[in-house]
Formats: C-alpha cells, sequence, structure tokens
C-alpha cells in the first residue's frame, strides 16, 4: 500500500445558524466512513472555512477527496498536496477536529489566523503545523 497524505482548504458556504449542527455532523460522518476506509487525519475549521489533511492508501483519500467536492457545504476547494507519505501524521485519529474559537483563539493567532486572515488563505506548512500541534495537544 501506498501511503498519500491529501491537504486542502476551502471556504465555509454554512451560515452562522447553522454551524451547531452542521460541523457535528461533519466530523461524525468523516470519522465514520473514514474508519472503514482506513483513512486518518485532522480538520480545522473556522467561521469562513475548512482546511483538512487526509492520509491513506491513495485511492481511498482520492474517493474521501471526491466526495468532500461534491458537499455544497465546501466552497472554492483548494488542493494544497497530495503527495505520497511515509508514515501517518495523525495516525490515531479517524478525524481529529479543532475549531476556532474563544478556547482556540491563542494557538490558531500565533499561526496567523485570525478573523481577519481565515485559515482558506493559509500555506500548506501553516495548516499542517497548527493541525500537527492541536492533535499532539487537545483541548
Amino acid at each position: 500500500m501506498t501511503l498519500t497524505q491529501l491537504v486542502y482548504a476551502s471556504r465555509s458556504r454554512l451560515v452562522e445558524a447553522e454551524r451547531s449542527v452542521e460541523i457535528p455532523r461533519i466530523l461524525a460522518s468523516a470519522q465514520r466512513l473514514n474508519e472503514l476506509n482506513g483513512i486518518t487525519g485532522f480538520l480545522l475549521v473556522t467561521p469562513g472555512g475548512f482546511a483538512q489533511i487526509l492520509e491513506g492508501e491513495g485511492d481511498s483519500v482520492v474517493e474521501t477527496y471526491g466526495r468532500i467536492m461534491a458537499d455544497p457545504r465546501h466552497g472554492d476547494l483548494r488542493l494544497l498536496q497530495q503527495a505520497t507519505a511515509i508514515e501517518r501524521r495523525f495516525a490515531g485519529w479517524t478525524m481529529g477536529m479543532a475549531e476556532r474559537d474563544p478556547t482556540t483563539e491563542f494557538i490558531f493567532g500565533l499561526y496567523g489566523i485570525s478573523a481577519d486572515a481565515d485559515i482558506f488563505d493559509q500555506q500548506l506548512d501553516t495548516i499542517v503545523d497548527l493541525a500537527g500541534q492541536l492533535a499532539a495537544h487537545p483541548a
């Protein structure tokens, strides 16, 4: 099996009234499907966007990304990386998640993510490093 890591960012099409219901749905669906397909990863959520790292067998990762591309809650998807990986960075997570909120605002801010600089606009290294930091120290 060839291990693939895929990283993308997208704009959120969720309206504020839907967020408290839809974010847990996204996470629960990702965890269920990822467990079935041998995928691990981490999802970063801000009011304006999403960024996600997916790891697993190449075909499974591409299939998962295809479902995300068709999901109406995501807009303007940016594929930041699709590459062979030596090992899983998020092996313990069928899908971990961190949302920028009052609890995590400081750590997101350390990586330059704020109300004025959303996750969608961030570079690959920033997204992967922030997700790794949050996965290592869950709130």
